[in-house]
This record gives structure tokens, C-alpha cells and sequence, in this order.
């Protein structure tokens, strides 16, 4: 059965569709497989929206596909012709008419968009739902969110995550309960529920308390004033803060300025057990292979949060 992989890279024509007001990067993988076309996005940073949509149009071998962009998720078509000689990609934002934000084409394709435009115009679209990426509350998407507040006053941290010598481990806040059961036999009154909340994705807002932040904030603000300050993570992660310890690298995901996530960040693949609480972060959309494992942790439980790769 043939493949084919081709990589284009995007071009910004718009701006005001990044999270933190910069250019927008990104590319686009489209892989065939026999007749099935498999179109895979990176692009790092793009901004949330209150409402409307993002729409990715691919064009190859003179036909077009319209997708509605659920993050990095990759997207499907049958009967596609062959990319060999090329194909090219149009990013839209859509909130009635489509808006071109990005473009980008690699191989024989042509440079004109105009195409995919008209393309996307004559498509009949049925209403689809909101992206689960999408933040309730931003009057547009030409205004980010904002990077983060100052930390809220902390709490007194509890004695079993503390070091040997009552001073800050660096691995407590990815420890308690990593190898955790999700066993419903073995879980407490109300856990499992909280378990089935907390297994979508992992940049979603919910209004919580930060019952479990609280407790070890003192201690995390002492990490991050005694650790370098690290931006490996910050394209891919929005509204993250990240500091690099000698073992691996800590994390704040912040929702509406709002501490969300604790997280740990590692190089090294862990162990196969622990992997479905991980997920893989590249750290730039250029390459799938440069990243980290990272696991999220509820600001308000502690618990680690179950995320699926796409």
C-alpha cells in the first residue's frame, strides 16, 4: 500500500490569533495511506475563542477538504488523490464570513488561496460544537488571556510532603499519588466522579477552589525563586510559568489567572505504567519528536489527571 508524507510550513496573514500577541507559528503534516489522507496540525499558541471557529481547507491534487480545528487533533479524509507533487493548507477563523489567518504550501502547489476560500463558501457546513479548548468569556480572539496573577497568600503544607528535613523536594508535588488506582472499587466516596471530570482536556477552565495549591504554594514559590526560569514549554503550553530543577522541569497552567495545574515536566519517557498520565508536549511545531512528558495535577485535588494523545 503507497504513503506519502509531505510538510508545509504556515505563513501568518493575520494577526491577533496568538495567545500572547506574537506571530503565529506552525506546520502541517499530511500523510496518505493507500486512499485515506491523514492532515496532522502543529501550531503553537493559538488563541482560545469566546465564539466562532477555527477552519483548516487542505487542497491536493486539485481537490479541497474543509476540517474544523480541534487543537492538534489529526483529521481524516477517504478518497484522496496523492500529495507527491504537493498540497497546500488555509487556517480560517470563522464567525459567519471566514477570515484568512494562515497559509502555507509546499511542493507544486499553488500560492493562491483564493481557492480554498471559495471552496470553503460553497461547502455546506452542518453546526458543529464548540472546540473543548475553546475559554468562555473572551470578548474576541484578537484579545489574549491574561499570562497569570500573583500567587494568592499560601497555606501551611502538610508535614508528609515535606523533605526528609522539613525544607521543599522538588519531586512532593509529583509523588503523592502518581501510581494512583482509578479502580472504582478502590477509589473514595465522590472520587470517581471527580476522576470522570478531570479526564478531559487538560488547558479546560472549571470555576474550583485550589484546595490542594494552597497547601504547597509556600513551597512552590520557594522552587521558583531558587530555580532558573525555563521557556521550553511556553509556545506549546499558553499561560504557563515553568522553572528547571535538577530533575525535571515545574509548571503552573494558569486559566484566566487563575493557578489550574501543577505540573512535571520530563525529558526521558517514564516508565510504561505511568504513562497514561502523561502527555507529550513537543516544544516546537516543527518537530514530533523534541519535547517533554508532562503530567498535569488539579490545583484543587491533587489529583493527576488522565490526558489522551492524539
Amino acid at each position: 500500500m503507497a504513503y506519502e508524507k509531505r510538510l508545509c510550513i504556515l505563513k501568518q496573514m493575520k494577526r491577533g490569533f496568538t495567545a500572547d500577541g506574537g506571530p503565529l507559528t506552525g506546520a502541517v503534516y499530511a500523510e496518505r495511506l493507500g486512499r485515506e489522507l491523514t492532515v496532522t496540525p502543529r501550531i503553537a499558541g493559538l488563541s482560545p475563542l469566546a465564539e466562532g471557529k477555527y477552519l483548516l481547507v487542505a487542497q491536493a491534487g486539485g481537490m479541497y477538504y474543509c476540517f474544523e480545528l480541534k487543537g492538534n487533533e489529526s483529521l481524516k479524509a477517504g478518497n484522496a488523490p496523492s500529495i507527491a507533487e504537493g498540497f497546500s493548507v488555509l487556517l480560517c477563523f470563522s464567525r459567519g464570513e471566514a477570515e484568512p489567518v494562515a497559509f502555507g504550501r509546499c511542493g507544486n502547489a499553488p500560492d493562491d488561496f483564493t481557492p480554498h476560500l471559495k471552496a470553503l463558501s460553497e461547502r455546506k457546513r452542518p453546526a458543529m460544537p464548540m472546540p473543548p479548548v475553546q475559554v468562555p468569556g473572551v470578548p474576541s480572539p484578537q484579545v489574549p488571556l491574561a499570562p497569570g496573577t500573583p500567587l494568592p497568600e499560601p497555606m501551611e503544607l502538610p508535614e508528609e510532603a515535606l523533605g526528609a528535613e522539613g525544607k521543599y523536594d522538588d519531586e512532593a508535588i509529583a509523588s503523592a499519588n502518581f501510581y494512583a488506582s482509578d479502580d472504582p472499587a478502590e477509589l473514595a466516596p465522590g472520587e470517581e466522579g471527580n476522576k470522570a471530570k478531570d479526564a478531559a482536556h487538560p488547558l479546560r477552565i472549571v470555576r474550583r477552589g485550589l484546595t490542594y495549591y494552597n497547601k504547597i504554594a509556600d513551597k512552590l514559590r520557594e522552587a521558583f525563586e531558587k530555580y532558573p526560569r525555563d521557556h521550553s514549554l511556553l509556545g506549546s503550553i499558553p499561560h504557563s510559568e515553568w522553572v528547571k530543577t535538577e530533575q525535571a522541569l515545574l509548571g503552573v497552567v494558569y486559566a484566566e489567572g487563575i493557578p489550574r495545574y501543577l505540573c512535571v515536566a520530563l525529558r526521558e519517557e517514564p516508565p510504561k505504567e505511568a504513562k497514561e498520565a502523561c502527555l507529550f508536549v513537543p516544544v516546537s511545531p516543527y518537530s514530533e519528536e523534541d519535547g517533554y512528558f508532562v503530567v498535569f495535577q488539579d490545583a484543587d485535588t491533587g489529583d493527576y489527571v488522565k490526558v489522551e494523545q492524539s
